[in-house]
């Protein structure tokens, strides 16, 4: 099984693999774009240019459709997904110190991805700022990646250069690659359920019947409203 095996595998299906990077990125992160990136470099079928707009449109319309859920049902997702509020203090204390630069970056902050874009919804940042911003984000992290998964894939070729089985080798540390990172976000889903689990235990989460009391004593507030929305007060914005 040589190089050409694999160049006419993705020949015929490689339609298919631009389409799973866009449902890929929608979903996850950056080790999809990376792998890509190698796979690009290493069998010459893939474009990375290519891959790199899948990203950037898979990455875009999912952060805008978490803007927008955030916006309309914040509180409930909150509430429905209680250990996303782990960071929610990271992410408020970016949101008063640098909001335009978070919005532009918070894709390449461990840790914040999912929930920023919530956030920022529910704080009242408006839609045109938040699209025009994010729109240059999402060109920049996808272009950076897929290039930089090139980029690394011409390194791993020029190194096994020598080898008589340099394609396949490439092939084997792609797999290998993708169950590292596999392995590492298993681990890392992991323990934040154990933390969040913990955090219960310990009573140190929220009280619901707090949060229903203060409902009940500012019932022209929207219900469930959380700290982000408190925290950012109007003109607060960058």
């Amino acid at each position: 099984m040589d190089t050409a095996f694999w160049q006419e595998l993705f020949q015929q299906w490689g339609h298919l693999t631009y389409l799973i990077i866009v449902g890929w990125t929608f979903i996850e992160g950056e080790t999809c774009v990376i792998l890509a990136g190698v796979a690009a470099s290493a069998l010459g079928t893939l474009h990375p240019w290519l891959i790199a707009l899948c990203a950037f449109a898979g990455s875009f319309c999912s952060d805008q459709l978490m803007f927008f859920l955030g916006k309309h049902f914040g509180p409930a997702i909150f509430k429905k997904f209680p250990r996303l509020e782990k960071n929610t203090d990271k992410v408020r204390d970016l949101m008063l110190r640098h909001e335009t630069m978070l919005i532009l970056g918070f894709r390449f902050v461990y840790g914040v991805r999912n929930i920023t874009p919530i956030m920022l919804g529910m704080s009242g940042v408006s839609h045109f700022k938040f699209f025009c911003l994010n729109l240059i984000g999402a060109m920049v992290w996808a272009f950076s990646f897929a290039y930089g998964g090139y980029y690394l894939g011409e390194a791993f070729t020029a190194a096994m250069a020598n080898f008589k089985h340099g394609a396949l080798a490439v092939v084997g540390i792609l797999i290998l690659l993708f169950v590292v990172f596999w392995w590492i976000r298993r681990k890392r889903d992991k323990a934040d359920i154990d933390n969040a689990e913990a955090v219960a235990r310990a009573g140190l989460g929220h009280d619901p019947a707090a949060d229903a009391n203060a409902e009940i004593a500012a019932p022209a507030q929207p219900a469930g409203q959380n700290a982000a929305q408190q925290a950012v007060k109007p003109g607060s914005h960058e």
